[in-house]
């Protein structure tokens, strides 16, 4: 069995991982990993919405970084600055970034690959020196401070389980979008683009259209997780939406693997696994310093890219599926192996 029976939609996996989220701060109670968990899921929203981007429609973006700041400076400034509810910015905090990703894809149509990526870094590099030297309306380096709170019903969505929870809630849906997306007809189209872009467009297929709503998904999803950001931390500033930042997203979507939603999940919950072994060790090893933790990401990237190109969670599922198709053989051959001593018996 392939990799793509494997990727089929399977609820009865959302159902399970949904069930895990439920009941993790159930069993971990400590608010440091609870708010290591929270950051987990806004990082896997941008984290699925780039896999899509360089596993199905076949392209590089190193500017996550800047739709995710747009999404949080967009909410900080219309709460704070104009007094707006936070629900209320939250269509406006997808739509910017998926309004400049259209304006990016539509003027950079032409360029693919390693072209593109250049043309999303450069954008990245934009956004970060305009949010610092714009200090009338993003209040400069020294950053945002003063966002508020979200409520729900009269009821205070604090730090801890409750935005935890919300945040995932979030998660899952992406999730279950980016599924449906995957396994439909415009996934099957945006497949065949990371295939063979020209093969695709002589079948009549709309390469340019396809990558474009891919580009602009990933963009509003990079919003979202602003958003949830902007106000899970009452404060942000530029430092957070760098050069840097982008790296890791990238870094979530290679290890778990680009060419699966699940992978691109999987591999946001590891880095971050990593990053809190590698916050412990500092504790005790002076040597490790919060530098120490891009030098891991870097040779993460160096390996995987070696041993494991296609990510870890294809590479897993392939090796599974062997194994069960290895079982499954045998368990065939023996009754034909048993009638044909019985029939040499007879005989």
């Amino acid at each position: 069995m392939k990799l793509q029976g494997v990727q089929q939609t399977k609820w009865m996996g959302v159902l399970i991982f949904t069930l895990a989220v439920l009941i993790f701060p159930l069993i971990i109670t400590q608010s440091f990993y609870l708010t290591h968990a929270t950051f987990a899921g806004i990082y896997a929203i941008i984290a699925i919405g780039l896999g899509l981007l360089m596993g199905y429609a076949g392209q590089i973006s190193l500017g996550q970084a800047a739709f995710y700041g747009i999404g949080a400076y967009t909410t900080s400034i219309l709460t704070v600055t104009m007094g707006w509810s936070p629900w209320i910015t939250l269509p406006l905090a997808l739509i910017i970034p998926g309004l400049l990703a259209f304006i990016m894809g539509y003027t950079m149509s032409r360029l693919s690959g390693y072209y593109l990526a250049m043309a999303t870094l450069a954008l990245g590099i934009i956004v970060h020196t305009l949010l610092v030297e714009f200090r009338g309306v993003t209040k400069g380096a020294s950053g945002f401070f003063g966002i508020p709170q979200l409520e729900l019903f009269g009821y205070t969505i604090n730090q801890g389980v409750p935005y935890y929870y919300l945040v995932w809630f979030f998660v899952i849906i992406v999730l279950i979008l980016s599924l449906n997306i995957v396994h439909s007809r415009v996934g099957r189209a945006l497949r065949s683009i990371h295939d063979s872009e020209i093969a695709s467009s002589s079948m009549g297929v709309n390469t340019g259209k396809y990558k474009m709503q891919v580009f602009i998904l990933s963009a509003m999803f990079a919003g979202l997780a602003g958003w949830l950001l902007a106000h899970m931390s009452y404060s942000i500033s530029p430092s957070m939406f760098t050069f840097n930042a982008s790296i890791l997203f990238l870094a979530m979507v290679v290890l778990g693997g680009s060419g699966s939603v699940w992978g691109a999940l999987i591999g946001t919950l590891l880095i971050k696994m990593i990053g809190i072994v590698v916050h412990m060790l500092g504790g005790k090893f002076t040597f490790i310093t919060s530098d120490f933790e891009h030098v891991i990401y870097g040779l993460i990237l160096m390996l995987v890219v070696i041993f494991v190109p296609r990510g870890l969670f294809p590479t897993a599922a392939d090796w599974i599926n062997s194994i069960l198709s290895k079982k499954s053989t045998i368990k065939l051959d023996k009754p034909s192996v048993m009638k044909a001593r019985r029939f040499d018996v007879k005989d």
